[in-house]
């Protein structure tokens, strides 16, 4: 039979392998930023952003951005032919 800090232990591992597979599988974007500063005057800005994600999971995401960009890419080379204006009768009424 467990016990209750075993059984704690064994969720805690639990949860964090489901924590790591949910983030290698969907990914995880950190963004901070700090500034330093003396007398309200602005030294240094460091921005950083980093992505923690599987080799896999980038592929699949870099690769369809890349077709969307393709796609759009293409919408906008290809013409677009001006709808054809609806020929009326003398007495108005539209063919």
């Amino acid at each position: 039979m467990m016990t209750d800090e075993e059984f704690e232990s064994e969720q805690l591992e639990l949860s964090l392998l489901e924590t790591l597979d949910h983030v290698l599988t969907r990914g995880l974007v950190l963004a901070g930023e700090i500034t330093i500063s003396v007398a309200d005057i602005d030294l240094i800005f460091v921005g950083l952003n980093v992505v923690l994600t599987s080799i896999e999971t980038a592929h699949e995401v870099l690769g369809a951005r890349a077709q969307r960009g393709l796609d759009m890419q293409q919408r906008a080379l290809t013409p677009v032919a001006p709808e054809a204006a609806p020929v009326s009768d003398t007495e108005g009424e539209s063919r």
